[in-house]
């Protein structure tokens, strides 16, 4: 790793050296209050590729079932996309503060999205 390192200082490196990078618009969507029976509600959180390589969303992660994280290919420097995060009220009562993980090729790995809200019968 550190010859990789110095190989990039000292010569550029070039594509050896590139990496993606991830810049969301925002990482937190409050829903406010939410109707139980009033079906599903989706989020988009908007991202680009700040980076100097392709960018790979390898998958999104949820803890709980009435989650479901989509989410769009994305590719080059420059190119933007979307995870969109579905919630379903149905059986949910109360405050919720839903996460999903997202794993990707940057640096740093990861990232999470946030949604919350109310859910009222």
């Amino acid at each position: 790793r550190y010859l990789l390192i110095l190989i990039c200082v000292v010569f550029g490196g070039g594509e050896l050296c590139a990496q993606p990078a991830v810049a969301f618009e925002t990482k937190t969507y409050d829903l406010g209050e939410v109707g139980e029976k009033g079906g599903a509600v989706s989020r988009d959180f908007r991202f680009e590729n700040t980076g100097d390589a392709p960018l790979v969303i390898i998958k999104a992660e949820t803890a709980c079932n009435c989650e479901s994280p989509l989410f769009a290919e994305t590719g080059g420097s420059g190119t933007e996309g979307t995870v969109t995060v579905v919630y379903d009220p149905a059986k949910q009562d109360g405050s919720f503060l839903k996460a999903v993980k997202i794993l990707t090729n940057t640096p740093e790995k990861q990232y999470i999205v946030t949604i919350r809200g109310n859910v009222v019968p």
